[in-house]
């Protein structure tokens, strides 16, 4: 795919297509900005070319095609700003970005901020007279959205259809590129750490990563789930074979002491490590010491190690330091759609 760095930004109209579904408190106030700080290091290399006019497009929460206020991308406003050091532009309506662009009347200095797309039913519905409304006001369109380009949604699928000239931003290319050699050419041994809840999500990973891991360690709800379901595997998918605290084995909380040791071994000969989802309920102390234990394990290795999805993260917050893995995912539904082999529309419009 085309890199935003090879294309020409200067004195053109750009839509770019990043990150903005971040979590938000019951205030109603942004509680994580992670996503608009990763997304920025593309807003201002477009910037830093001179642009006629940037235009971000995303996401915030799920409105499905009606207006929700309090789902307003106009919220945002204020925590651009202060990340870029740039005056925010908001544009609630289609019809306002017509008739800014009609009029070539740009504010060079500002970025320009759609209104949530999903606010527009026609997103979600995938509608190619939406993708050619949006996207025909553009001259180049600017992928940085990896964490959604699993959905096959207009402003992914059909707006890249009317514009000439297509690339992917930087947050995008590094995703792509650490999962890509993650999934394809890990160093061997390699390992793959599995966990958290839902087996229809994990199951098709567990299935494609044993294909080329060494191993493939599973814990969590989804362990718990693929025992009960009396799931086959490979022999190289290891499941838990006791289960932690002792008096409460029967609940299946946390991966026992066994398990533990068994898992550890397999983490200090690796070489590559990709790790998405904790081995039990961490948040109870009790049921905690599994993810514990691996969270050290991994950062005593000397592997390769990826991460992804916001418990794994919320884990090693609390059991060790995120500086101690070589890359974090921000991409969560959309990682693990990439690691079971799946296509991302998103990525193969940009192709």
């Amino acid at each position: 795919m085309k890199s935003v760095k090879n294309v020409v930004i200067k004195n053109r109209k750009i839509i770019l297509n990043t990150e903005l579904n971040v979590s938000l408190g019951e205030d109603g106030k942004v509680s994580d900005d992670t996503r608009l700080q990763a997304g920025a290091e593309t807003i201002n290399y477009v910037m830093e070319q001179e642009p006629k006019m940037l235009l971000l497009v995303g996401h915030l929460g799920r409105p499905k095609g009606v207006i929700v206020p309090e789902l307003s991308t106009e919220i945002l406003v204020k925590y651009l700003e202060k990340i870029l050091n740039k005056r925010v532009i908001f544009v609630d309506k289609l019809e306002r970005l017509q008739a800014i662009i009609q009029a070539e009347v740009f504010d060079s200095e500002a970025v320009y901020l759609l209104e949530n797309i999903r606010f527009w039913g026609s997103e979600e519905g995938n509608s190619e007279e939406f993708g050619r409304e949006l996207g025909g006001m553009f001259q180049v369109y600017i992928n940085d959205n990896f964490s959604t380009s699993h959905r096959e949604h207009a402003s992914f699928v059909q707006v890249p259809k009317f514009i000439k000239e297509v690339v992917a931003g930087l947050l995008l290319e590094k995703e792509y590129g650490n999962l890509s050699v993650i999934l394809n050419k890990p160093k061997k041994p390699a390992i793959a750490i599995i966990g958290g809840s839902k087996i229809a999500t994990k199951l098709p990973v567990i299935e494609n990563l044993a294909k080329k891991y060494d191993k493939v360690l599973v814990g969590g709800m989804v362990a718990n789930e693929a025992i009960d379901e009396k799931i086959k595997f490979d022999k190289n998918v290891i499941l838990p074979i006791d289960f932690s605290p002792a008096e409460k084995s029967n609940e299946r909380l946390d991966i026992g002491p066994l398990t533990v040791a068994i898992f550890k071994t397999e983490i200090l000969k690796a070489k590559s490590i990709v790790w998405n989802g904790p081995l039990g309920k961490f948040e109870d102390d009790e049921a905690s010491n599994g993810t514990r234990n691996i969270v050290k394990a991994i950062e005593d290795s000397n592997a390769f190690s990826l991460i992804g999805g916001g418990e794994t993260l919320l884990a090693i917050k609390m059991f060790g330091d995120i500086k101690n893995y070589n890359y974090i995912s921000q991409s969560g539904g959309a990682m693990l759609e990439f690691l079971a082999g799946k296509k991302l529309p998103g990525v193969e419009a940009i192709k």
